[in-house]
């Protein structure tokens, strides 16, 4: 597989890209909102919300990339899900740097969101 391929822009819908990365940089500003609003409240749940905040950043970036590939039906949705992500992507390390590991693995997991996301939207080809 080629992975430069995947960002290259050249056929792709660029209204339906910036939807993808709008979408999931809603998904990821509400997700880490609600997750730092539990932990301010003086609840010791930090493993919780960490578990949590993990699910919710694979599950959304694959949401978005399965609806904005389906959507586009061009074949590219691998495209799709991956620079989508990275929206997602870019927010969590502006807001999770500081916490080291945990950031990155929020970041990894989202990426392989958006990727699982892209790959589910692409049209299966029939065996002759």
């Amino acid at each position: 597989m080629n992975w430069m391929r995947l960002f290259d822009l050249r056929g792709t819908n660029l209204w339906l890209i910036a939807a993808s990365v709008g979408c999931n940089v809603i998904w990821t500003a509400l997700t880490l909102f609600l997750g730092i609003s539990v932990l301010g409240s003086g609840e010791s749940a930090v493993a919780i919300v960490q578990l949590a905040l993990m699910v919710s950043e694979f599950l959304g970036p694959l949401l978005c990339g399965w609806f904005i590939g389906w959507m586009a039906a061009d074949g590219r949705g691998l495209t799709y899900g991956l620079i989508g992500s990275l929206g997602s992507v870019a927010l969590i390390l502006f807001t999770l740097f500081s916490t080291g590991i945990t950031g990155l693995m929020v970041a990894v997991v989202a990426l392989a969101g958006g990727l699982n996301g892209g790959l589910l939207s692409e049209r299966r080809r029939l065996r002759k």
